[in-house]
């Protein structure tokens, strides 16, 4: 059977537009509109990855234009939950989080973010009573999902959430997230 192509849907670039907050001025608004998304118009349902991946990186460079995509990524994926949280699926999505606590919400991981997406796949490995490997796949600009991750830590109830990058092998990343 042939693999979908990969999309994501229009909550992740609601929540993507949310988060660039007054930094959507209008030369960002070229910027995203030269990859493919009119962050002032209608949003479609869902755009090819290429088109998410192209509007990371323009939310990155206008966050945080002086550090390294990783580390702005970073920025962006933390900023990312606060405005996916004022989605109508993002809001829903943060309130199961709180009930659920760290650990139950790292164990619906690709779930959560299959809300986003319809190709992102997880793995996760406990190597303690609060530390975890979790592997996803594919994923393009890593440090997106260490913000992401501390945000939603945080959001759990997690005390000193930490999230680190420990291995990339192509489309794969894997992540060492601790807390406590």
């Amino acid at each position: 059977m042939e693999k979908p192509e990969p999309l994501v849907f229009q909550q992740s670039f609601q929540g993507l537009i949310r988060a660039l907050r007054d930094r959507l001025d209008d030369g960002c608004a070229d910027r995203l509109r030269e990859v493919g998304l009119d962050a002032r118009g209608s949003l479609a349902v869902a755009y090819p990855l290429e088109v998410w991946v192209g509007a990371l990186k323009v939310a990155a460079a206008t966050l945080a234009p002086e550090s390294p995509l990783d580390e702005a990524a970073a920025v962006v994926g933390r900023r990312f939950v606060e405005g996916y949280s004022s989605t109508l699926i993002g809001n829903a999505l943060l309130g199961t989080v709180r009930l659920l606590g760290p650990q139950r919400m790292l164990a619906r991981m690709t779930r959560n973010l299959r809300t986003g997406t319809n190709y992102l796949e997880t793995h996760m490995e406990q190597l303690g009573p609060t530390r975890y490997a979790l592997t996803c796949r594919p994923v393009v600009v890593a440090g997106f999902y260490v913000g992401l991750f501390l945000a939603g830590l945080e959001a759990s109830g997690a005390p000193h959430p930490s999230v680190q990058i420990v291995r990339r092998e192509g489309e794969e990343a894997v992540y060492d997230i601790a807390w406590g």
